[in-house]
């Protein structure tokens, strides 16, 4: 009986001295981990911010695939929430605060646990973005004793987090590559009366000046109250590939004619109706070539005769000044066409 006594207390000191241990642990954590990823700020923070793009890449939906998820009234901004369900666990996260593509705060319920706060920060470096993803919290007694067993929460949340942030930044690289061709086919165009500016330059560097170019035409057209244009065009005159030389105009169609200041370098022009094959590339600009490559092919294995006394277009319905996400710029191709033997025109 002694001995029962004995170990009985020697259990019970055991218990009050573990237990002891576990309160005087620190009574907060805090784990952060930090990846750049390689695009802009908004197009980073517009990701993160839509909570259901979420399942594509926390590291949690890998380790429990049975994961139900189901998301609240809204999914993006301030409110947006989505709740959890699995076999071993349930939660809630919620967007308490946003300060557009720079910050975020949520705020994370797991099971009966204390709340912990979830905070991201968007930082702009050149063309990247750096991306810091950091939670934070009390820990009740139970939460240090599980601690205490699986070890600290470093340990057991700084490789999830890692590992988040190494699947955002491949599927937001992967998304904002994705682009598409479509050969929307034979279409009438209207033509009339524009405004544009004419450059020559090295192909190689085309694509910058013709960012430039259509930046000036925009200031032009705000700066002396012209309304009612279209979208803007670049209008190629030639190309050398063999010289890498290529001359080219910039320009937007206007509802009547335009009569420019002496001097100006913005000059008004006209363009006459004609007929063209239309292409539609979806997607970074990158691909351009690819998508005048295949408006050729279509025409030669038609046997459609091109019109080269005719205007070669881009147009540009969405491009880097309405988006940064490449995958989401819009630029169309006009090849004019001799009038015989081709199709109908698109409708």
């Amino acid at each position: 009986m002694k001995i029962l006594k004995y170990l009985f207390f020697l259990i019970l000191i055991l218990a009050i001295g573990i237990s002891i241990y576990i309160a005087i642990q620190p009574s907060s954590y805090r784990v952060s981990r930090t990846q750049v990823i390689n695009t802009h700020a908004p197009v980073v923070y517009n990701y993160v911010q839509e909570l259901k793009t979420w399942k594509s890449w926390i590291p949690w939906l890998e380790k429990d695939p049975d994961m139900a998820i189901t998301y609240g009234e809204s999914t993006r901004g301030i409110g947006a929430s989505y709740t959890w369900i699995s076999k071993e666990r349930s939660g809630k996260l919620e967007t308490t605060a946003a300060t557009p593509n720079t910050n975020l705060e949520q705020k994370l319920t797991y099971e009966k646990r204390p709340p912990s706060a979830v905070s991201w920060t968007f930082e702009p470096e050149e063309n990247t973005t750096k991306v810091t993803w950091e939670i934070s919290g009390k820990l009740d007694f139970m939460s240090k004793a599980y601690i205490l067993y699986k070890g600290s929460m470093e340990k057991n949340i700084g490789p999830d987090l890692e590992r988040g942030l190494h699947k955002l930044d491949s599927v937001i690289l992967e998304d904002i590559n994705k682009y598409s061709i479509s050969i929307d086919g034979i279409a009438e165009q209207s033509g009339g009366f524009y405004l544009y500016t004419t450059t020559s330059s090295k192909i190689s560097d085309s694509r910058k000046k013709i960012s430039e170019r259509i930046q000036a035409m925009r200031e032009y057209i705000a700066n002396n109250n012209i309304s009612n244009v279209g979208l803007p065009f670049t209008y190629y005159h030639s190309r050398d590939e063999e010289n890498d030389a290529t001359i080219f105009s910039n320009g937007v169609f206007t509802s009547s004619k335009i009569v420019t200041e002496p001097g100006s370098e913005i000059l008004t022009g006209k363009i006459p109706p004609f007929r063209a094959l239309k292409v539609t590339l979806r997607g970074n600009t990158e691909h351009l070539d690819e998508a005048w490559d295949s408006a050729f092919a279509y025409l030669e294995e038609r046997r459609i005769a091109q019109d080269t006394t005719g205007p070669y277009l881009e147009f540009y319905p969405s491009d880097a000044s309405r988006t940064l996400n490449p995958a989401k710029w819009v630029t169309e191709i006009y090849v004019p066409v001799s009038e015989l033997n081709i199709p109908p025109i698109v409708e």
